[in-house]
């Protein structure tokens, strides 16, 4: 597990330890964690939800009311306005409405809030570190004691981090082994006693492992809490990604053999079975989790202005500069070559640039000049700084505030 995103799970976890957690709850059962007034305020203080609803054109299902398991329409909190520029709707907030809303018992729900907060990326994108897969974070906001949701259950593993207020829940177990979304068959509403039932107290963690049935009752005060969604892969994401690697097979391309003989058919369906067998090996799964990581979309992020700027070349030795992939770097060495899978991409390097490369892989963000001190010896100021610059206008890197 990436160090940086292990911190940052530490102190989500405080005092539960990580490696406790990781082996006795993760994937298996729910986990509450106490914790201490204030622990998560700083992720989404009050003003800064304000902020975000009066800043941004935000409209469902983005941004949505909920009222006892309902959605509440649209049209009673937003408008669709035009202009004399374009004639395509422009959702506006009504914010007297929309707080008569909230005041009469909905629930305000916040998809991907990450991409709207600073703070919220950053912890979006240190789980990704640690986990190795794709994490969104919701927002779900009350002020009276109706529920927002039904009983339901995910089909991904969450962590409720209580920013303000308190929260009833109760969670029971899975009634379907491991569901899905679009599953063949539904599974059936739990009807037994909850297996963790308590009220989460501002700076209090409840992780709820996927499949697992919950509800969360508001208590008649302004409520808020992040949920945070780990999106794990299954045997179903790998077969559909040997699915894909099939199309280069010539075998796989051809059409059935639908009116031949069957001893055509046969020899045809022991062609398909064979290469597939050959390409479903035991290391399919590392392959698979290397391709995954390798194509994983970094979070949209811009060196302004700097990059922008006409002749940029590279940054000036007092910027901070971090990587952008949301994965970490698989280093592979190859006599003086080095190369890894990234951002989409293969990048291949002079093996001397492991100098630049490795303290941005183990720190995620260092100063320019820092990085010329650790690389003296072997890259002088200058290349170093070449280097990084490329790395900008590539992608790979940008340049962020202190």
């Amino acid at each position: 597990m990436h160090v940086e995103g292990l911190k940052t799970l530490a102190r989500l976890l405080e005092p539960c330890a990580p490696g406790e957690f990781l082996g006795a709850s993760w994937g298996r059962a729910p986990r509450h964690v106490g914790g201490r007034a204030g622990k998560f305020a700083e992720l989404m203080p009050w003003s800064r939800l304000a902020g975000i609803l009066s800043q941004h054109r935000l409209e469902p299902p983005r941004l949505r009311l909920t009222r006892e398991g309902k959605p509440v329409s649209p049209s009673s909190y937003l408008r669709q306005t035009t202009n004399a520029r374009s004639k395509s709707p422009v959702p506006r907030l009504r914010p007297t409405e929309l707080t008569k809303l909230l005041r009469d018992g909905a629930t305000l729900v916040l998809d991907a809030v990450e991409e709207l907060h600073a703070p919220l990326a950053a912890l979006a994108s240190d789980l990704e570190l640690a986990f190795r897969e794709h994490v969104q974070i919701n927002l779900y906001a009350g002020w009276r004691t109706s529920h927002g949701f039904d009983l339901h259950w995910d089909d991904h593993d969450v962590f409720i981090l209580q920013v303000a207020g308190h929260k009833r829940w109760r969670v029971y177990g899975m009634t379907r082994a491991y569901p899905i979304a679009n599953d063949i068959a539904p599974a059936p509403k739990p009807t037994g006693e909850p297996v963790w039932e308590g009220t989460l107290e501002d700076g209090d963690l409840l992780y709820i492992p996927r499949g697992f049935w919950h509800v969360a009752f508001p208590l008649d005060e302004p409520t808020l809490h992040l949920t945070v969604g780990v999106h794990k892969r299954t045997g179903l994401d790998l077969l559909r990604w040997l699915s894909d690697q099939m199309r280069a097979s010539e075998t796989f391309r051809r059409d059935l053999p639908r009116d031949a003989s069957t001893e055509e058919q046969v020899a045809h369906v022991e062609r398909l079975r064979g290469e597939l067998v050959e390409r479903f090996d035991l290391d399919a799964p590392a392959r698979f989790f290397r391709a995954q990581d390798a194509n994983a979309a970094p979070r949209p992020r811009l060196s302004f202005p700097l990059a922008a700027a006409k002749g940029f070349s590279q940054p000036p030795a007092d910027a901070v500069v971090a990587l952008t992939s949301p994965r970490p770097l698989g280093f592979q060495l190859s006599g003086d070559e080095v190369s890894f899978a990234a951002n989409k991409k293969l990048w291949r390097f002079d093996a001397r640039a492991l100098e630049v490369l490795r303290p941005l892989e183990e720190r995620r963000a260092a100063r320019v000049a820092e990085l010329c001190v650790e690389a003296r010896g072997v890259l002088d100021e200058r290349t170093v700084r070449a280097l990084v610059g490329e790395l900008i206008l590539h992608g790979l890197v940008v340049i962020v505030d202190e």
